[in-house]
């Protein structure tokens, strides 16, 4: 929309938690502000509970690396922001109040409509770059947010959050970041116990992604080399596809899935289970029977999806 265009977004890698490699960070910058000619860095983002798999990057850090450098840094919250309102967990996303803009999105934990989001800054003048007037409407000194935004009025989606926090308030909302967590780690624990799940990523806030893949091909996958390796993971990948698939299909339960971009050494782009936690009515005894149905569905796979 600003004509950046996508070749001038610069994804940064990640470590083994999905968290941004800083000295790959700083590596760019060096690099960029050596090249003829200089390239300008508008931002850093750093990532306050991917989507994907809920990890956070070190803000902190990268707070520092922003400041001394004089780039803005951007917290992308839009995931995990309202876990700011729970005392026990908010310091998951400590470094975030460094941050020169944070971006929140109403409708995933504050269970909002689509259209609900929110961008904060730090300087309160910063958004008066991108305000526009007309003479019917919206005239200079007018109060009116549209002044600022895409859509130029005001949405009234914000009445729906502005009733939500009214009724639930922080703590409400807390009870409900708290138990997300709590569930998605208690999830985690009973993968683990299961031989024929593979946890993929642990929860920092209330996401987590694993997979189905028996001892035997895991024991296969640690041993081969690249080629066969590939092989496997592609046979393992097509596998929980259809597990996914089918377990949809029937009706009874559903678990979202999605794909993570690993070192080459770790099979590579992997398919992977994503659980997201955000019904304050799901309970341990309901993701036993999910798990148990996605053994059940696997057990009649295996003759067409998970050969060795």
């Amino acid at each position: 929309m600003l004509g950046i265009g996508n070749d001038n977004v610069i994804a940064i890698g990640v470590d083994e938690h999905n968290r941004m490699k800083l000295d790959e960070l700083t590596a760019t910058l060096d690099r960029l502000g050596r090249e003829e000619p200089r390239t300008r860095v508008l931002a850093v983002v750093g990532i306050a509970g991917a989507t994907e798999t809920g990890s956070v990057d070190p803000l902190d850090r990268i707070a520092d690396i922003c400041r001394d450098r004089g780039i803005h840094f951007h917290a992308d919250a839009a995931w995990g922001g309202p876990t700011l309102f729970s005392e026990k967990y908010a310091r998951l996303l400590a470094g975030i109040e460094r941050a020169d803009s944070v971006t929140i999105d109403g409708h995933k934990q504050f269970y909002m409509p689509m259209t609900c989001g929110m961008v904060y800054f730090k300087d309160p003048e910063a958004m008066d770059v991108i305000a526009y007037h007309a003479r019917y409407v919206a005239r200079p000194g007018s109060v009116d947010l549209g002044i600022r935004s895409l859509a130029g009025s005001r949405p009234s989606t914000s009445l729906i959050l502005d009733s939500a926090l009214k009724i639930m308030g922080a703590q409400g909302y807390a009870l409900l970041v708290e138990h997300g967590i709590e569930t998605a780690r208690a999830l985690a624990a009973e993968i683990e116990t299961r031989e024929n799940f593979q946890l993929m990523t642990r929860p920092e806030l209330n996401i987590l992604t694993y997979r189905y893949c028996p001892p035997a091909i895991r024991k296969r996958l640690a041993e081969a080399g690249p080629e066969e390796r590939a092989a496997l993971n592609h046979m393992v990948n097509e596998g929980n596809i259809a597990l996914q698939r089918r377990q949809r299909e029937a009706g009874k339960s559903f678990v979202s899935r999605t794909a993570l971009k690993l070192p080459e050494s770790n099979g590579g782009l992997t398919v992977v289970l994503r659980v997201v936690i955000m019904n304050p009515m799901t309970h341990m005894g309901i993701l036993r029977e999910i798990l148990d149905e996605q053994e059940s569905i696997a057990t009649r796979l295996i003759p067409e999806c998970f050969i060795l």
